[in-house]
């Protein structure tokens, strides 16, 4: 595994695959120590935001995600329940020269939501993300200088239409599937002035992940398999 010339994501705050058995998913914790790794070019968090309207950051288990983050509750309550950080106190532990990639789990998060929790703070980049491409181009259509979209993966990605993605202010195209991945989807996202991003979801294993990454020389990739 050569990390030479690749832009490393740090998903949900991790490092590498092992620090997940010593840390939190989403945490402050997990992301002060990535914010040291000079490797980790940018800090994936998963935002869900409270009742009481505060954006906070948390994936869950598979059915937590799908039951209990769906009930609405005060920031006190998540916290005492998940130990769940609040996304402004986990952006003042990472230093400014890392990128921010917001994985926006909950569409009631606004735009000015948004903004205000990244006031006086000058990150190299924001990559503003959700499954919706609807919900992202609405909400967020006039983002300041330094923010930019991201087409999460999905099973469908290879069927969007990549000019009007560039033509929207997205940066990055991103695949959770091997079978998504061939030299021409990487041309045709290339020649559109996208970049190329290959999660790990659902890998079997590192080496099948690696063994793509090199075939096809991609740049971005995540930590969930360093």
């Amino acid at each position: 595994m050569d990390l030479k010339n690749k832009v490393v994501l740090a998903h949900a705050g991790y490092f590498n695959k092992e620090c997940q058995k010593d840390y939190k998913e989403n945490s402050k914790e997990v992301c002060r120590v990535s914010n040291t790794k000079d490797y980790i070019d940018i800090i994936e968090l998963d935002v869900r935001k409270s009742k009481d309207g505060i954006l906070y950051c948390y994936h869950g288990t598979l059915i937590q995600y799908y039951t209990n983050l769906k009930i609405s509750k005060d920031f006190s309550e998540i916290k005492k329940r998940y130990g769940a950080d609040a996304l402004g106190e986990i952006l003042d532990v990472i230093s400014e020269e890392k990128g921010i990639f917001l994985d926006i789990k909950d569409t009631s998060i606004t735009r000015k939501d948004v903004l205000d929790v990244f006031l006086n703070k000058k990150f190299k980049e924001v990559i503003l993300g959700n499954r919706s491409t609807a919900y992202i181009n609405n909400q967020f259509y006039d983002m300041p200088k330094g923010f930019v979209k991201i087409l999460n993966g999905n099973i469908f990605c290879n069927l969007y239409n990549l000019e009007k993605l560039t033509n929207r202010n997205y940066k990055y195209f991103e695949v959770v599937f091997p079978f998504q991945i061939s030299r021409e989807i990487i041309e045709s996202v290339y020649k559109h002035g996208l970049e190329f991003r290959c999660a790990g979801l659902f890998f079997r294993n590192k080496e099948s992940y690696w063994k793509k990454i090199n075939k096809y020389n991609i740049k971005h990739v995540s930590s969930d398999f360093i």
